[in-house]
This record gives C-alpha cells, structure tokens and sequence, in this order.
C-alpha cells in the first residue's frame, strides 16, 4: 500500500490528529490503548446558508486499541501529524511485564517524555469516570439462553461503593468508597492467565479467540462431577440442585486410563477447555461474593481481559453471583472496560475532567467484541471510543423521584416492532434530512464540499442503522431518544450544526408578528370574566403550538402543502374535550397554588412563541415565578436556549406584561444540557438544578411529543407535573389507542 493510501486510512482512525494536545498509552499483553484528546474549533451555520467558523471549540477524547505488531505504523503516524506533542509529558501505564522496549519506542517517534502512572489508580478513576458519565456504561447479562443485556445508568451518588474484580492475570479485588478513594481487598492467582496456561498445557490450544469459540461448543459432562452424580435421587433430600457443580475434572479420577493432550479429539478439547472456563470463573464468583458480604456492597463490576463482552464468560459469572448469593448478588459488566486503566491514567492530566463527557457514537465503534470490526486499509482491526466535553457540570434533575430510572416509555431492546417501525422511519428521512444539510449551506462558496459532507452523513448514518439492525444493543440503550442523538451527532460531526437554522428564524418571524394578535384574543376572553375558559384557551394555544414540528412526517406534509398551516387552523386541529389524556379539570383546580413553574420547551417558532408564552403568561399573572428551559444545542427544530436569549427583546416588543415579567425576572431563562429533541433528566445542566432549588419549583410542565411521550411519560416527580403534547404519528396513536391529533394533557400530582 502507498503511504498516500495509508494516511488517508490513518485519519479516519485517529480523528483530529493534528489538534492532539495530551496522550496516554496502556501497555498491555498483546495489544496497546491509545487515549488522546484534542481541541476541536466549531463552526456555525449562518441565516445566509454560510458555514463560518466560529470562537468555541470543542474537547474530545478519544481512545485507540491496537494490537503490538500494528504499534509501529500508528506511532509513526502519531510522530509525523501530531506537532503539539512534541517536546511534552505523555502517560504511560505499565499493566504488561515488559515494557522497555516499547517505551524507548515511543520515545524516540515522539520526542516526549513519559511520566508512570500506577495502573491501579488508573483502572478505578477510569471506571468511576465511565459510570458516572456514559448512559448505559454499566450493564448485566442474563445466564439463560435469552442471551439479554440489561443497561443501567447510575448517578454520583449511587454509583459508590462498589467491587471492582479485575481479571487479568491473576484475580484482585478493589473495594471503591468514593472518587480518589479505594482499597484493594484481596484476590486470587486463579486468573485469566491460569485459564490460558492450563488451557493451552492440556488441549494444546493457545490463543484465547479459539478458546472462547471451543468453550461455547464444549460441555462439562465429560470432566467434571455433579451433585446428581454423588447424591443421585437423594439431592433433593439436602435441598440441592442436581445439576449443580460438585467437582471440577473430578470425573477424570475415575477414568481407567489418563489421556494426553495429543490424545484429545476436537471435542474432548472443546470440553476441557469449557470445565477450566467455569472452574476459574466459579472460584472468582465466589470470592466476589464473600468480600460483597463482607464490605456491605451490592454493586460489583468485573473486568479484565478474560471478561471483554464475552457472552460465556459473562453468561458463567452471572449464574454464579446469582447461585452464591441466593440472588442478592447480580454480576456487573461495563461497555468500555477496556479502556478504564488508560482512560484513568489519562485523565489525571486533564483539566476538564470534572466535567460532563458524554459518548460521542460519530466517533465509536459498536459495543466491544459484540459487533465485529471491519478491517483498515492497511489490513488490522481496531476499535475506537470517543468522548466530547460539554463543558459543563451534570446532574441528576433534583425533582426526580428515581435518579436511575429510564426516561424511555419504549424500550427497543425488548420491543421488536417498535425498533423496527423507528428505524424504518429514520431510514425513510435520510435522503430528505440531505437534502436539507445541503440546502442549509447553500450560500458557501464549495459546493463541491457541502455535498460531499452532506453525502458522508447519508453514508455513515446509513451504516449506523445497519449495525442496529443487526444489533441492536450495538450502543447500550436502543430507543427513540438515542436514535435521534445520534443522528444530531453524525451531522454535527459532518459540519452541519443546525439545518433547521433557516425555517426556525422564518417561523420565528411569522410567529411574533402573530403574538399580539394571539394575546389579545386571550385578553378578550379573560375580560368576559370566565376564567376557566381562559385556562383552557391558553391550553389549546399550547397544544396547537405543539402540532407544528419539521420533526413529524404528517405535520411536514401540511406545513408544505399550497394552503401552508396557519396557527388558527392548528387550533382548531386540537379537539375537543374530553381528550385522550385529560387532565385539564385537575390542573385547573390547583393552577392558581402554583408558585414557581418549570417549562421544558420543544419546537422553536410557533410552538414556542404562540404556544407556550400565552400558556406562561397567564401563570405569571397568578403571581408564579416561571422558568422556562430550553435545549444548549440543536436538534432538529427545536429551541435552543440562545435562540430563546435572543428572542427575549421581541417578546418585549409584543407586549407589556411580558416586558415586564421579563425585567423583573419573574419569567427567567435557563438551559436544559441536552442535545436531542427528547429529554434525559438524569443528566441536566447544573445550573437548571441551581435555579429550581433556589426558587423551589413546584410544577414542572413538559411540552412535547419527544419530551412528554417518547420519553417522561411514566416518570415520576417529586412535584407536581404537566405533560403535554398533541400525537403525530399514527404509530403512536394506535400504541396510545388514540388517533392522529390526539391530545396528551396528562396532570399528575407529586410524590410530595
């Protein structure tokens, strides 16, 4: 291969190289982990359909696996387009028994020095750092035949403490109290290298793939003892299974002859291998469980090279936990488990590492070993996972009932038809959403390069949803929420930041030329003195103002028709009560207690401008303090919170009682963090929590079909609540036993 054909390949591997700032190598056994972040500037899609750089920029990590004899090649490519990293102090983690060679080599590509950081620090700042940041990092695995993961995802506050079980070489156990904080409780010389060695002594076999490939082909009848085979009927009298493991390779005492390893035929080896698989794993299980018991622990994680998302090895540690602790104890697996030892030892020299990083799939391949890697150019495999900085603190929201509780009313892990009727429609928009992406940029001069980044989205989407198809928990957690962000992310990461930038500002300035004309009718309406029939205007300009949205096919289809969609005509689309979800009365009789009233927004324009200001006015003229919460980035056409910033003086304009509600900070304004048109409040800007405390928010309203249905629609709040969204899709509808339009106006009291 030609070295032009190589970097090319090279860049797609390690993205941002010439922007790498910081670098950590983890030597392992056979292969190294390659952790580096860069600074990467943003641009910004302008109302002229430009694309222009701007001053922010954006931190990412990302992290490399590559095997030794590929090493040299990666390096060189590292040493040739990496100049910030010239002349500094890169980590190296020692978790290998002979490193010296390959640190003078990466030296000498480098010209750095490289600083030791002690691989057990790395291994729990590492972990801690992946549970308390990626959604769906921590999973379990079933020990049936269903073969299921189940994602969880823990807050700060309830990730600690936990057992980490590190197979490597040997076996430890690490008792993790709280970040910085841990102990190592002890271990075994049963590891993963007694199962290689004792493996490859007694089969003959040598190298772990085809080991795991033998062991799920295997079965310990041939080897190994059971109850059955020592109490035959009599061990139900002891209160036993029979099936149970009595003795591992206790059955070759009673063979007549003693085989040699050149003596096994393929199965036999297949069976060896398996019974020494779930003799080591049963020994660490059990140990696990004792120090669980001992240290008042519930949560334990194991990791290790032995682990690595290997369905058996999991399948094995989950019965066991489950056997030993009488199903108190269930066996923790992490997506990224890899990564944790350098990742930590990285992070030491990070200066945002206190910050809230999430998973940025543009950039990661599929989950571990489950989805295989498709070779480079130059001919080896890899695997990648990266990270971006959102450069802010992140928390659960405070009124939260449970913290971590999923937000998705639709789980496509376990629901075939719903992950099948998503895909499909994501499938049916790409060409549609290209289109857009190229009309967006229509104004730069190089077409030529709008259309191919345009292209490149259409491609690597494309190839996202495949792998989702065929796998489905590829990326963790498979739902509509996910699927959306990681569509966001893919065009973000191709240049096109916001497509919807144009029709939102058109919408925008439609919308507040409709404003008073909108409030004076509700100004009408209050004079007649009936204030129920106010309440229950306001309520459908809320509910009409949510019909309008680029997001929904059948909506799209009308706002594009010759006779457009006009906010009357929205309106009079809501129907009439009683509605599908109706909590109108309920929320009518306690709408005058509310005090301080939180407003997570959805659709930038009409549904902003003429749905949810009328609906907040009305409680800012009870006397409530309302804050209104929109999304920090783009998503489809949703607000974002400096478009509603700079909407603020418009508002103004309209109308005297905002002007003064909005001078006075009774109706202020805050970011959600979020960067999809659903909503996760398991992991909220700090400051949406700062404010509601402060101003203690006793109605949190939720408008939207992303928000208030896809997701939040069975969650729970300490506070009082308000979803509302008007169903768009006939899928929906008919899941709802509803129909198209139908209203959600769901008023549920708090917990409290």
């Amino acid at each position: 291969m030609d070295t032009a054909q190589r970097n090319i390949d090279f860049h797609r591997l390690v993205r941002d190289a010439p922007l790498i700032n910081h670098i950590c190598f983890d030597a392992c056994s056979k292969t190294v982990k390659i952790i580096y972040s860069s600074t990467v500037p943003l641009s910004h899609t302008t109302l002229d359909r430009k694309r222009v750089d701007t001053e922010k920029s954006e931190d990412r990590i990302y992290c490399i696996q590559v095997q030794y004899p590929d090493f040299p090649l990666i390096l060189q490519f590292f040493g040739d387009t990496c100049p910030l990293l010239k002349g500094t102090t890169v980590d190296f983690v020692v978790t290998a028994s002979q490193n010296a060679e390959i640190e003078e080599v990466i030296r000498k590509a480098l010209d750095v020095k490289l600083r030791h950081v002690e691989a057990f620090t790395g291994l729990v700042n590492g972990t801690s750092f992946l549970l308390r940041n990626i959604e769906a990092e921590s999973f379990t695995y079933s020990f049936d035949e269903s073969q299921k993961y189940e994602f969880q995802t823990l807050n700060t506050e309830s990730i600690y403490p936990y057992l980490l079980i590190n197979i490597r070489t040997g076996v430890s156990v690490v008792l993790v109290d709280g970040p910085n904080k841990f102990q190592r409780l002890g271990g075994s010389s049963i590891g993963g290298a007694s199962f290689l060695g004792l493996s490859e002594l007694i089969t003959g076999v040598n190298d772990i793939e085809e080991m795991m490939d033998r062991a799920l082909k295997g079965s310990p009848e041939e080897f190994d003892i059971f109850i059955r085979d020592i109490y035959g009927d009599r061990a139900a009298n002891f209160n036993m299974d029979p099936h149970l493991l009595a003795a591992s390779f206790g059955r070759v005492t009673r063979a007549q002859t003693i085989r040699r390893a050149g003596e096994f035929d393929d199965q036999s080896k297949n069976n060896a291998i398996l019974s020494l698989l779930r003799m080591v794993l049963y020994n660490v299980s059990q140990i696990a469980f004792m120090l669980s018991e001992m240290s008042n622990v519930k949560r334990v994680f194991f990791n290790g090279f032995l682990v690595r998302n290997r369905p058996i090895v999991m399948k094995t540690l989950s019965f066991a936990c489950n056997y030993w602790s009488g199903g108190k104890l269930k066996a923790c697996f992490l997506r990224h488990e890899n990564y944790t030892t350098g990742l930590g030892a990285f992070l030491e020299g990070c200066p945002n590492a206190d910050m809230y990083w999430k998973e940025y799939c543009s950039g990661s391949t599929a989950l571990g070993r489950f989805v295989p890697v498709e070779p480079l150019e130059t001919g080896f495999k890899t695997q990648t996972f990266a990270l971006k900085c959102a450069r802010f603190k992140a928390a659960p929201f405070c009124l939260l009932v449970d913290k971590d509780g999923k937000p998705d009313a639709i789980d496509f892990n376990t629901d075939d038809e719903a992950r099948d009727f998503w895909i499909q429609i994501l499938d049916n928009t790409i060409a549609q959403l290209t289109e857009l992406a190229i009309a967006s940029q229509s104004g730069c001069p190089d077409q030529e390069d709008v259309i191919s980044r345009a292209k490149d989205f259409e491609h690597d989407f494309v190839k996202t949803m495949d792998t989702i198809k065929e796998h489905h928990v590829a990326y963790g957690n498979s739902n509509a929420r996910n699927l959306l962000e990681v569509r966001e992310q893919i065009l973000q990461e191709k240049g096109f930041d916001d497509i919807y930038v144009q029709k939102k500002h058109e919408e925008k300035l439609s919308a507040v030329s409709e404003l008073p004309t909108v409030l004076a009718s509700i100004d009408k309406l209050k004079e007649a003195g009936d204030e129920k029939a106010v309440v229950e205007y306001v309520s459908r300009c809320l509910l009409a103002g949510n019909v309008f949205d680029w997001g929904a096919k059948e909506v799209v289809k009308l706002m594009s028709s010759e006779e457009g969609l006009s906010f009357q005509s929205a309106i009079e689309r809501v129907e009439n009560r009683p509605w599908l979800f109706d909590g109108f009365d309920s929320y009518y009789k306690k709408h005058k207690e509310y005090k301080s009233v939180l407003i997570f927004v959805d659709n930038s324009g009409y549904d902003y401008i003429l749905g949810v200001i009328p609906f907040a006015r009305e409680l800012l003229r009870n006397g409530a303090k309302v804050i209104i919460c929109a999304n920090t980035l783009p998503a489809l056409n949703d607000l974002t919170y400096r478009e509603m910033i700079e909407l603020a003086p418009e508002l103004k304009k309209a109308d005297a009682d905002l002007a003064k509600f909005i001078d006075s900070e009774q109706l202020m304004f805050v970011q959600s963090g979020q960067e999809s048109p659903c909503l996760d409040a398991r992991r909220v800007h700090e400051d949406l929590n700062t404010v509601v405390q402060k101003y203690e928010t006793d109605l949190v309203i939720i408008e939207g079909m992303g928000r208030a249905l896809h997701t939040n629609f069975n969650v729970k709040f300490k506070c009082d609540t308000l979803k509302a969204a008007v169903i768009k899709t006939q899928w929906l509808a008919d899941r709802l036993q509803g129909k198209m339009f139908s209203v959600v106006f769901k008023h549920e009291l708090g917990t409290k």
